[in-house]
């Protein structure tokens, strides 16, 4: 028998929805009851700005993914991923013991979101290097994560997403 609090979010769920344009994606799935759930966030500041989820599963598994949405919105990167499987079952007031896994779940697609998002951060560092946060972020999404993909790519390839100021900087650099 589920909770108040879970059917509540299993029938109004908050946040859900992908997120156009998100920071990072966390994907996560159970093999043995079929539930998936993606986690999408935007950060700003260092805090979660924005959340969603995507949940093909059962209504623990949706109300899990509600709830962490609700528990990570606003929480710094570092409060966020200490949200662990105990806290969403517990603001969910319970599980069923068969159903816990779910909140495991949704705790792990919030964490692979944030592991995606400090990955993808620490790449586009390496990028600033040579530009600016904007061009960087441009050179990310075409499948450039790294200063030897950039030595490699031609102008021509990079020149539709970036800066004018960003393509000098480039040729300079592609020059040492």
């Amino acid at each position: 028998m589920y909770s108040k609090k879970v059917m509540e979010h299993f029938m109004n769920p908050r946040n859900k929805g992908r997120l156009e344009n998100p920071d990072a994606v966390g994907k996560v799935g159970n093999p043995v009851c079929g539930d998936v759930m993606y986690i999408y966030i935007k950060v700003k500041d260092g805090k979660i700005e924005k959340i969603g989820w995507e949940t093909m599963g059962c209504a623990a598994a949706i109300a899990t993914s509600s709830m962490i949405s609700e528990l990570a919105k606003g929480r710094t990167l570092e409060e966020a991923y200490k949200i662990s499987k105990k806290d969403i079952a517990q603001s969910l007031e319970g599980l069923p013991p068969i159903k816990m896994h779910c909140s495991n779940l949704a705790a792990e697609g919030l964490h692979k979101a944030i592991d995606n998002y400090r990955r993808r951060e620490k790449l586009i560092e390496e990028l600033m290097e040579v530009v600016d946060r904007k061009d960087a972020e441009a050179l990310f999404k075409t499948g450039i994560t790294n200063l030897d993909e950039l030595r490699k790519a031609s102008i021509e390839e990079i020149a539709n997403v970036v800066s004018v100021g960003g393509i000098e900087r480039i040729r300079k650099y592609l020059k040492k």
